[in-house]
């Protein structure tokens, strides 16, 4: 590294040492790798300092405060085998955000993942993966959505994962398979409320789940850039602790997709699957849930240095608080499941070789659902919007910066959980070789 890197990296680190959600610049950039003992190490360190005017997300009395953000990481990548066929990763993050005029709101998360790819032979591939996250949530979003001012601090949860994958058939045959297992592991920090003349109440142990997720994806091609796809998809869903044998949301997920994937075919690339999910509980008197769902995912390159991208899907997900995780005086019917419907636009524009642009606007609605007497109930309604635009700067090849601004807002059948919020910012992008 030359005394200009060093200067500008203790320039801008010393006034942040002090402190402590996770962002990224997504530009594409190819950084330089230093060979060590077999391994390619890419270091990197970014900065943002930025302004939240609704730190909570609340509707009425805001919090606003500045935030400092630093974010070193480290990704280590080798090939090993004939030809280079097979290849490991391993990435580790580290982020640091500072609320400098509300402190209960900074944090660290950590996180660490790593990824192997094995060629077996020209037919047989594997692919493993896993890891480790340590993070937040903000306060006012998920289980403490509308209440965020209630907590003296945000949310903190680790997340353990792991997955494997097998693929038969070569990548230019007319039909190849994908089978894969996968665990996923929530488990949120306690959180006690003292009650008098009794056990202290842990108000998280019942978020925590495991989920076991199995199935596999079988591609025809039709053309020379074009394949049709099939999936199965079966996910055992089991809570840690449930506080009452009525609320118990354990379930089984089973998922069918059929669609098709294409690359370079008229300006475009991308892919579209439509199918249905069917979510039976293992509590009998909870109704069974079953909705379409769709995932699309469509690249339109006009131009070399321009390219809109467009994405829509709905699926169903886990509750996030809705009557099982805090008192609910407004309607009786607890949320067994969320529908989520979203609709995303994204245009990037290359207006000098080291300008770029990105703005974007997606909206969203969540449906929450419930049973009451074997009869299903929506219980609340949410819709959302956010709207983004940024700018990146490449100064060099190991410098870049960025300003970007994000405005979300939410709409909801509840009063309480209307809000909007902005947040713009400053970042620097350091490639440390």
């Amino acid at each position: 590294m030359d005394i200009a890197k060093i200067i500008l990296l203790l320039g801008i680190a010393f006034p942040l040492s002090s402190y402590g959600s996770s962002y990224n610049i997504d530009s594409e950039r190819n950084d330089q790798a230093i060979p060590v003992g077999g391994f390619l190490l890419t270091p990197l360190v970014k900065f943002k300092q930025g302004y939240d005017d609704n730190v909570t997300s609340a509707k009425v009395d805001p919090i606003s405060s500045w935030i400092t953000i630093f974010q070193p990481s480290l990704k280590a990548t080798t090939e090993f085998g004939e030809f280079g066929k097979h290849n490991f990763e391993m990435d580790w993050v580290f982020t640091h955000g500072a609320y400098h005029a509300s402190r209960e709101d900074s944090y660290n998360d950590h996180d660490v993942s790593g990824k192997l790819n094995y060629e077996l032979a020209e037919k047989h591939r594997l692919m493993a993966q896993g890891g480790y996250i340590q993070a937040h949530e903000e306060r006012g979003s998920r289980f403490s959505l509308g209440a965020g001012t209630q907590l003296a601090e945000p949310d903190t949860y680790e997340q353990l994962y792991g997955g494997v994958q097998y693929t038969y058939g070569a990548p230019t045959a007319d039909a190849r398979v994908e089978l894969e297992l996968g665990y996923l592991g929530n488990d949120y920090d306690s959180r006690f409320i003292d009650i008098p003349n009794s056990t202290p109440f842990d108000t998280t142990a019942a978020r925590d789940r495991n989920t076991i997720k199995y199935g596999g994806t079988a591609y025809y091609k039709i053309g020379a850039a074009t394949d049709l796809t099939f999936e199965l998809w079966n996910s055992d869903i089991s809570y840690d602790y449930t506080p009452r044998p009525e609320d118990l949301l354990d379930s089984t997920e089973n998922r069918i997709m059929v669609g098709a994937k294409w690359e370079a075919t008229a300006l475009t690339t991308g892919f579209a699957k439509i199918g249905y999910i069917k979510k039976d509980f293992d509590l009998e008197t909870r109704n069974t849930f079953d909705t379409p769902v769709w995932e699309v995912e469509v690249l339109w390159e006009p131009k070399t240095y321009s390219k809109v991208k467009f994405t829509t899907g709905q699926t169903a997900d886990e509750t996030n608080g809705e009557g099982f995780f805090f008192s609910d005086t407004i309607s009786p019917v607890k949320a067994n499941v969320v529908e989520n419907t979203q609709y995303a636009v994204e245009w990037t524009h290359q207006w000098l070789e080291r300008l770029t642009s990105k703005l974007g606007y997606a909206i969203s609605q969540d449906e929450y659902f419930g049973t009451d007497n074997n009869t299903e109930y929506k219980v609340r309604k949410d819709d959302n919007t956010a709207i983004t635009a940024a700018l990146f700067y490449d100064m060099n090849y190991w410098l870049s910066f960025s300003l970007d601004y994000r405005y979300t807002e939410r709409d909801s059948t509840r009063d309480n959980f209307v809000y909007d919020r902005q947040f713009i910012n400053l970042g620097a992008r350091i490639a440390l070789f």
